[in-house]
């Protein structure tokens, strides 16, 4: 196509792959091959990437960690664009500190400016080492923080949200260009913010944390991690929580235990557990996760999806919703923007 050719040369020859296989790109292993397929190395690329998708009118999609994404064995006709910017910045903190003969610290609040490439893991590590209080309950998590800002990325169990830590961002904006705003701006919610329906490109987040004790940070990072490890399965083929919790109102209306909004635990009482269609499994450990046992198809995930639903609906009244953002042929440019876990 004319204006793949065009792509292209914008992008540079060398660093635009055609035809990449998508599965190895996904938690999930799912996935065929993607017309044009680009790593922005930097948030420069990344602003190039979608700038020239857009002036060539080009369908694209920003590929953080690969997590929370079911590619379609179609691929994708169109670019995606792996982001892959990295750089985590001490922008500024409050308080001063005392001589370095002295372990007393009157700081009390840091700034780091992280572009949206960073994976969360390697982030949480990185302050943890520095003593800083804010991500230690997110140690483990997948993804990037791209996504971690799309989704609003959680711990449910400590009732800990990533947009609770956004102070700002920088964001591209297809009629403004290069903007800054502030948290308010994405409206965060559960599992929601404003640029699922946007179509603004993270570039950069500024996170405000706090000093912590490292022993104590470390203790409550392991914990958290110990914790996901039991309850969720772990070191296999699967793309997280396959739905979201259901809203509080229905947990009161359902009486559920101690009212909780766990789409697990409807799916449980479904008797989801187990269930397998071709190569897909609904995990034994959690009835909310979903295994590619080695060769399935996305059609078997669909199917998946398709019965958990109608099972919960027909028993419980509630509609359940995708946490898993499924990508296929049939992308249109309203989802432009997305970042994804």
């Amino acid at each position: 196509m004319h204006k793949y050719k065009k792509l292209i040369r914008s992008l540079g020859e060398n660093r635009v792959k055609t035809n990449e296989v998508l599965k190895n790109y996904s938690s999930l292993k799912i996935g065929g091959p993607a017309d044009l397929f680009f790593k922005a190395l930097t948030i420069q690329d990344l602003i190039l990437a979608v700038k020239s998708a857009h002036k060539y009118d080009v369908d694209y999609f920003i590929l953080g960690g690969g997590t929370n994404i079911l590619f379609s064995d179609d691929g994708f006709r169109g670019l995606i664009i792996k982001n892959e910017s990295g750089n985590i910045r001490l922008k500024g903190l409050t308080g001063r500190r005392f001589a370095e003969n002295t372990k007393k610290s009157l700081v009390n609040k840091v700034y780091l400016e992280v572009d949206s490439g960073v994976t969360i893991n390697r982030l949480v590590r990185n302050t943890l080492s520095q003593g800083f209080s804010g991500l230690q309950y997110f140690l483990g998590q997948p993804g990037t923080v791209g996504g971690a800002v799309w989704i609003n990325a959680h711990n449910v169990n400590q009732g800990q949200f990533f947009g609770d830590l956004v102070k700002a961002a920088t964001l591209l904006n297809p009629q403004k260009g290069v903007i800054s705003v502030n948290r308010e701006y994405f409206h965060f919610a559960y599992d929601k913010s404003v640029i699922q329906k946007s179509q603004d490109t993270v570039l950069t987040v500024t996170l405000e944390l706090a000093t912590g004790d490292k022993e104590e940070l470390w203790k409550i990072a392991k914990d958290s991690l110990l914790y996901r490890q039991k309850t969720q399965p772990s070191g296999i083929k699967t793309a997280g929580c396959l739905f979201r919790n259901i809203d509080k109102s229905d947990a009161l209306r359902l009486a559920t235990p101690n009212y909780t909004c766990s789409a697990g635990y409807l799916l449980d009482a479904c008797g989801m557990k187990g269930i397998t269609l071709g190569g897909a499994r609904i995990s034994d450990t959690h009835a909310n996760f979903l295994i590619n046992l080695g060769q399935a198809r996305t059609s078997d995930v669909l199917e998946l999806i398709n019965l958990a639903k109608e099972k919960v609906r027909n028993r419980f009244g509630v509609n359940l919703q995708l946490e898993v953002v499924v990508l296929d042929k049939s992308l249109k440019k309203k989802a432009y923007g997305k970042i994804n876990g």
